[in-house]
């Protein structure tokens, strides 16, 4: 399919465009990176003030590099309220088996994650990871082997009404916040009518003496309580920002340069500054923001977005999809920008493009300059785990830029500035810089390979 690409590349119109691309601007990107992920903005956790200020600072800094905003009526800031259920008593389950009985409270001897607001059902002890499924349906579980993703889905595939489970070292390290995290995932208020989701099924960590405690209750009686209170709502931000083409027919082959630029906030006084993920990205879309907003306009119109609450479901680009700047249909390609702030050693000095093998993007972009491969972990679905899916769904060739995916300081507090590779970013940025103004001063027609479209 490389091959293919490259030879498709070639045959397309030249640019219209010769000006050689600008420079990276080093301190522009260290710029975005320090306000980002320095210590004022306390790790942008989606819906708070941190957050909040974060996106007026990029709506602020897109003015200055002379993008107009590109939310309708000429703002940057599109504004999108999500609603949380919020629980009216901590969740409680109490356990029988004949005249024994054990209760677990919220935060004390468990964290429920994604309860229903009541249950009721028999208990079933499973010791074996090997064990058959067929006993399982409608039942709370009280699983013994050590947790894993992939034995807690076959379970709930299997129809398990909730799995009690050995809470594992990340669960044990963010106990106090787990334990009062939203019954389940933020709701977009978009005004769009939307069938409602199925029922979830419950996960109840515990710790591994409790664990043991609960073997005695095999074939005994589960009983989940987790009553709601009144629902609490949040706002966040896209920032949009647009510079419109030069040709006559620019908005209708418009290209998105996306990120997102929230993380976790604070988690037990300490702060995840996020500077990888995504400050990295963020950066690398104002960079080009900085770069394609002055000058003569290229020929297709360039779309800069940068999300709210991605780590929370990707709730802002969910909305922006409802209440797009421009037709979905009329945006020929969307390329995230993920954390690009780490060298992968798999693929030292170069970029990543998830789903590379599913569309001629990629390939092509290589081929004008782009230090941009393959997807070096297929086996982790990169390609579907970011903001650049949704659209995908939609027909968009959308697909992420990522370095490494997988570095030590993913999701920890050590994701911080001083974890990050300023120099790396600004070469792999700067190899970027040629192949995307000719993507937007050219003929070429991204497209899915035969049979990969999503």
């Amino acid at each position: 399919m490389v091959a293919a690409s490259v030879a498709l590349a070639a045959s397309v119109a030249a640019p219209r465009s010769a000006t050689a691309p600008a420079r990276v601007c080093a301190a522009c990107v260290k710029a975005t990176m320090e306000k980002l992920a320095g210590d004022e903005l306390r790790g942008r956790k989606c819906g708070s003030t941190d957050e909040n200020a974060a996106a007026r600072y990029l709506a602020d800094a897109l003015a200055d590099v002379g993008i107009k905003g590109g939310v309708s009526g000429g703002g940057y800031l599109q504004q999108v309220h999500l609603t949380d259920e919020t629980y009216a008593a901590p969740p409680t389950l109490e356990l029988t088996a004949g005249t024994a009985s054990l209760r677990l409270t919220q935060g004390r001897e468990m964290v429920a994650q994604t309860p229903p607001p009541e249950l009721n059902a028999p208990l079933v002890l499973v010791s074996d990871a090997q064990a058959p499924l067929d006993g399982v349906k409608g039942k709370v579980v009280i699983y013994q082997p050590d947790f894993t993703n992939v034995g807690a889905s076959q379970l709930l595939r299997a129809g398990a009404a909730a799995l009690i489970v050995r809470a594992n070292d990340v669960v044990q390290s963010h106990w106090s916040e787990l334990s009062v995290r939203a019954p389940s995932r933020a709701q977009v208020v978009d005004g769009i009518q939307r069938a409602a989701p199925p029922p979830s099924s419950a996960l109840i960590f515990v710790k591994s003496d409790t664990l043991a405690a609960l073997a005695a209750f095999a074939d005994g009686h589960a009983t989940l309580s987790a009553p709601r209170g009144e629902p609490r709502t949040r706002t966040t931000y896209n920032v949009i920002g647009v510079r419109h083409g030069a040709a006559r027919d620019a908005d209708q082959h418009a290209v998105l340069l996306s990120s997102h630029y929230d993380h976790l906030g604070v988690r037990d006084g300490v702060i995840f500054h996020g500077a990888n993920d995504d400050a990295s990205g963020t950066a690398a879309v104002m960079e080009f923001a900085r770069i394609l907003g002055r000058g003569r306009a290229p020929q297709r119109t360039v779309y800069f977005a940068m999300f709210g609450c991605e780590e929370e479901g990707g709730l802002g680009a969910q909305y922006f999809l409802t209440h797009p700047p421009t037709a979905v249909s009329d945006i020929a390609a969307n390329l995230e920008f993920e954390m690009i702030g780490v060298d992968d050693p798999k693929q030292p000095g170069a970029l990543m493009l998830t789903g590379w093998e599913r569309s001629n993007l990629g390939p092509t972009l290589a081929a004008h300059g782009a230090r941009v491969g393959p997807d070096q972990y297929p086996e982790q679905h990169f390609f579907q785990r970011s903001d650049n899916y949704q659209l995908a769904l939609q027909g968009v060739v959308a697909q992420t830029v990522s370095a490494w995916p997988l570095p030590p300081t993913y999701h920890a507090p050590t994701d911080d500035l001083a974890h990050v590779d300023l120099s790396f970013m600004d070469q792999v940025i700067g190899s970027l810089v040629g192949p995307i103004n000719w993507l937007l001063n050219s003929d070429f027609q991204p497209a899915w390979n035969p049979g990969m479209k999503p």
